[in-house]
């Protein structure tokens, strides 16, 4: 996985984090015989099955079988990658992060100067959006107050998202900057502030306007977008702050941070057209809502939005731009495998217009009546063009296909072209020809060299006895410097499954070879980071049995390492049947034949032992 970030960085947010500490921030915790307890919060349960073990730095849920280390509870819980969960936690324990995107190539910055760089324009935009909104709040007199009452925007609205006021003046920001400590050059940098290179005169880039603050996925603000409150106004309705080291248009989408845990929760997201539009969704109840950032849906914020969910409803305008601004959209969804509905208003109204008109009982009930994409993209077609005339007919098949031949999904492809051709009463051969071509290929069949691939790669897995034989053996391991020691000795590689705890135990067993026995947790929790596995988490939260005493841990090794060793003596004794039978050699026979008994004799000892 590549993280972008250094790895002196993540140990040093490793090492500061602790996980009680963390978890403990989004549920509470029992402590329960060494460890802590809770209700999942990866599913709903009434009995507690979620245990946190605070030695190892690790968490398991014996429900849904979810677990990790503070990394992985992070990007589960957020619904980010590992680069933003880190930045999550860096956050949370005070430490910096030097990201290479944003580093020192180019600019003659070391990556900590850069890293620093990017802090002050946090601290920057934060201030900023506290004094956005004080003087919203404080100056109830101003014209962008008025607006608001006049827009209908509740008070609740303006504090959960923040909104504030910008200052009918040229420098007010700058001052407010200024006494803080920062610069000019600083304001600049952040966009906050505008250069004139005619006459070197730098002033604020926002000026009595209404002032939306723009998050990123962690909730930081980033960015601004503010709305002109005049009528009649010769400069653009929205300024938009530019890009800059931590604002990037194309990866930003409006308010996600507080949208993504009702997005998990509801299992779609709702995508609007503007600010203004998801505050009036999340103000009738669809906490849900984002929006694209001051530009055109990109494929970054929809592969962004897909860690999330792969459901979305289109919430935009009936106009022509909306219109097209829908279709767009489409064409990036469906290669990423997004379900998508069209959600739509009487008399074209927009979310905001709506819920004042008509109240949130009947926005919910057009965000329920929501149409499929092909309903969406069929009927617009049939508007268009004349399904009475072969070619009306044709531009209408056309149309529809050139949205079904983005889908992912090839089972969903042909559902839509039967569908499409009940609908325009064509044989089904006519629509499923149109779309191949499109597709650039023959037909729907997997071909039969690759489903033969598929299934040799298909591999066995050990029987459920020798699983658990390795799963306690890996617990001995772990708990134990001394066992990994043994093992070296006594158990070959070869008999240790390809499976991701036969891996781990290998890994622990080097380690410990290697006199590296105390970091066995650190690299097993990496490990599931990159890859969860319920086995592996299961083990390093303490596993689901009390923990071996020490007077049944010889035992409890030597009955591992003798299941282990019979599984593969019988697979070799099973082996040298096959290959006796298939002997023609007398010699060559009676050899076989003298291993097959010495191999018998040794399940014998290993069945005595049991």
């Amino acid at each position: 996985m590549e993280r972008f970030i250094p790895d002196d960085v993540i140990n040093d947010i490793r090492s500061r984090c602790d996980i009680v500490d963390v978890i403990s921030g989004y549920i509470p915790l029992k402590r329960s015989a060494g460890r802590f307890k809770a209700l999942c919060p990866f599913h709903g349960e009434k009995t507690p099955s979620f245990f946190v073990n605070q030695e190892r730095q690790s968490y398991h849920c014996f429900g849904c079988q979810k677990g990790g280390d503070v990394f992985r509870f992070v990007m589960e819980k957020e619904g980010v990658d590992f680069p933003n969960a880190a930045h999550i936690l860096a956050s949370k324990c005070g430490v910096i992060i030097p990201e290479r995107q944003h580093g020192a190539a180019g600019t003659g910055k070391t990556s900590d100067e850069s890293g620093r760089e990017r802090e002050k324009l946090y601290k920057i935009h934060e201030e900023l959006a506290s004094w956005y909104s004080r003087l919203l709040a404080e100056h109830t007199a101003s014209r962008v107050a008025e607006y608001v009452r006049k827009r209908e925007i509740s008070e609740d609205s303006l504090r959960n998202f923040r909104l504030g006021a910008a200052p009918d003046a040229w420098d007010e920001a700058l001052r407010l900057l200024s006494s803080k400590g920062y610069s000019e050059e600083d304001a600049v940098l952040a966009g906050i502030a505008v250069k004139n290179e005619e006459s070197r005169r730098i002033y604020d880039r926002f000026r009595n306007r209404l002032v939306f603050p723009i998050w990123d996925e962690q909730g930081r603000v980033v960015g601004f977008s503010a709305r002109t409150i005049e009528k009649e106004s010769e400069g653009a309705k929205y300024v938009n702050s530019p890009e800059t080291q931590i604002f990037k248009k194309s990866r930003v989408l409006y308010a996600l941070h507080m949208a993504r845990e009702a997005i998990r929760d509801r299992q779609y997201a709702i995508l609007c057209e503007g600010q203004l539009d998801v505050i009036a969704m999340h103000k009738a109840g669809f906490t849900n809502a984002v929006a694209p950032q001051g530009t055109a849906f990109t494929e970054e914020q929809g592969k962004i939005l897909r860690r999330y969910t792969d459901k979305a409803f289109l919430c935009f305008d009936s106009d022509e731009a909306g219109t097209k601004a829908s279709l767009r959209v489409l064409e990036i969804l469906l290669p990423l495998g997004f379900e998508i509905r069209m959600i739509s208003f009487p008399s074209g109204k927009d979310p905001d217009e709506f819920l004042k008109t008509a109240g949130p009982e009947a926005l919910k009930v057009s965000v329920e009546s929501a149409i499929s994409f092909f309903d969406y993209v069929l009927n617009k077609a049939k508007k268009e063009f004349d399904q009475a005339s072969p070619f009306g007919k044709n531009r209408i098949v056309t149309e529809v296909l050139y949205y079904v031949s983005k889908m992912e999904s090839s089972v969903v492809r042909s559902t839509f072209a039967t569908e499409l051709a009940q609908e325009m009463k064509l044989p089904e051969n006519i629509i499923f020809g149109e779309l191949n071509k499109r597709l650039e290929r023959p037909n729907y069949q997997v071909p039969q060299q690759q489903a033969a691939t598929q299934a040799a790669q298909v591999q066995e897995l050990p029987s459920s006895v020798l699983s658990k034989a390795e799963e306690t053996l890996l617990e001995l391991c772990i708990a134990h410097g001394d066992v990994g020691r043994r093992l070296s000795e006594e158990l070959p590689t070869e008999m240790i499954s390809k499976t991701p705890v036969g891996h781990a135990l290998d890994t622990v067993i080097s380690l410990t070879v290697n006199g590296e026995w105390e970091n066995s947790v650190k690299v097993l929790l990496d490990q599931i980071c990159n890859e969860p596995n319920p086995a592996l988490s299961r083990i390093l939260s303490g596993g689901d049995n009390e923990r071996i005493l020490e007077e049944n841990r010889k035992k409890a090794l030597d009955d591992c390492l003798a299941v282990i060793k019979k599984h593969h003596l019988e697979a070799e004794v099973t082996e040298l049947l096959r290959e006796i039978d298939s002997i023609q050699d007398e010699n060559d026979r009676n050899e076989k034949r003298k291993l097959y008994i010495e191999k018998r004799k040794k399940l014998l000892e290993l069945g005595k032992r049991k």
